[in-house]
């Protein structure tokens, strides 16, 4: 085969093992086929199958692995001289540590399956660390560092990193990062601190979310985020495949919104009836949808849901709902909108929601609507009382006096919300 063919292909491995050739056909969109000796499936929108998937399973799987941001694409295309819209390219670029357990790399590189990896990095200086957060949206995923090649989904200005002696290092020697860097946001002030106290508020109330801490270089906060889909033991880290939710239905990031032809609560319910507890994840979403609704996040579509594909034995998984994550109250930024990602019994507006949407919807999942009413009061009062009993202890640890005080407010703007929604049941 010559080297201009093989450019068009790339090997896809989990957990290091060949498991299909990912390719860029003539007309510029990607095929994806499974190798005959494959054993794990990649997503549940792709289970084993001799012909190959066509370019709109692969763009929702493998696009979806991607950074969103349109910027954050033009800055890797510029960097590595290809086309930004080109995923396949984009994925030959940065995609050896991903979401996830999956990776590309050339068809001819050697093929490394150990499944555990010693920690190793390089400690980054501070004053570097500061130059390179500044830098974020010009340069998406600390791109450039030392030959860095990492992706990560989503819109945010974000890196992965990983923790040496309690400091931010970049992986070295084929080390997964570990970390998740979030950076603040020039559009959108605060939106540090909010995520820091609305995954403190859900860790609080007993909701599975990844570890998080703020922490600061010189005059910049940021959000410090403990990965998932890694597995760290005596210095040893292992990869946990992963996947969104639109990933796993087969549906584009683009339209990850329902208005936009993205999942509705329906569609992410049934889902979980391919994991391995559907009750208990069901009832953990459940539990979620009613904490986004009593904090005002109208930003839970599709994609900030994940399923892990948690090894049993070698060659089989179990399906799990993963940690959540991008926890906010959207409410705070005023220039967000009001309308919900997903609807509840047929309702956009957060602020329209009545009894009878609650429902509908509680018909479309099967749930028994005097269950639901419970869980939302006993959610709403528990976080009333974490809210009142832990704001201080969730910003006075900050050094930064402006983290603590857009802490307070928004810890105050949540409490409003949640005393405004519970007087829906009485």
């Amino acid at each position: 085969m010559s080297k201009e063919k093989n450019s068009k292909k790339l090997s896809v491995r989990l957990h290091g093992e060949p498991l299909g050739i990912l390719e860029q056909k003539t007309n510029g969109k990607m095929a994806f086929s499974y190798l005959s000796e494959a054993k794990k499936i990649l997503s549940l929108s792709m289970p084993f199958r001799e012909e190959p998937y066509d370019y709109l399973i692969c763009e929702a799987f493998f696009g979806g692995l991607l950074p969103e941001s349109e910027s954050a694409k033009k800055a890797l295309g510029k960097q590595y001289g290809i086309s930004h819209n080109n995923s396949f390219s984009l994925l030959k670029a940065i995609g050896y540590d991903c979401a996830g357990a999956v990776s590309f790399h050339e068809l001819e590189s050697p093929v490394i399956t150990q499944s555990a990896f010693k920690l190793e990095g390089q400690i980054i200086d501070p004053d570097i660390l500061y130059s390179h957060i500044k830098t974020l949206p010009k340069k998406p995923l600390f791109s450039g560092f030392e030959d860095l090649r990492l992706s990560l989904a989503g819109v945010q200005d974000k890196a992965a990193v990983c923790l040496i002696n309690n400091q931010i290092a970049l992986p070295m020697h084929g080390c997964p990062t570990t970390y998740i860097l979030k950076a603040e946001n020039a559009h959108f002030e605060g939106i540090v601190e909010n995520e820091f106290l609305c995954l403190s508020l859900a860790k609080d109330l007993g909701l599975i979310v990844p570890e998080v801490e703020i922490r600061q270089v010189k005059d910049l906060a940021y959000l410090l985020i403990q990965r998932y889909d890694r597995e760290i033991n005596n210095n040893l880290i292992e990869r946990i495949h992963q996947e969104d939710f639109c990933q796993a239905l087969g549906i584009n990031s683009a339209r990850k919104y329902q208005n936009e032809g993205g999942p509705n609560l329906k569609h992410c319910f049934d889902l979980l009836n391919q994991t391995a507890q559907p009750a208990m994840h069901r009832l953990s979403l459940l539990n979620i949808i009613i904490f986004n609704f009593l904090i005002n996040n109208m930003d839970a579509h599709g994609k900030n849901f994940s399923l892990l594909h948690t090894p049993v034995t070698k060659n089989t998984t179990a399906i799990q709902l993963a940690p959540f994550y991008d926890l906010l109250c959207t409410r705070y930024f005023p220039d967000l909108t009001s309308n919900m990602a997903m609807k509840i019994g047929g309702e956009y507006k957060a602020d329209k929601i009545n009894v009878k949407n609650w429902e509908k919807f509680c018909e479309d999942i099967n749930y028994p609507l005097p269950a639901l009413k419970k869980l939302i009061q006993q959610q709403g009062e528990k976080l009333l009382g974490i809210i009142n009993s832990k704001i201080n202890l969730y910003s006075e640890p900050l050094s930064n006096k402006k983290s603590r005080e857009t802490i307070q407010i928004i810890g105050k703007l949540i409490t409003q919300n949640i005393q405004w929604r519970l007087e829906l049941f009485h």
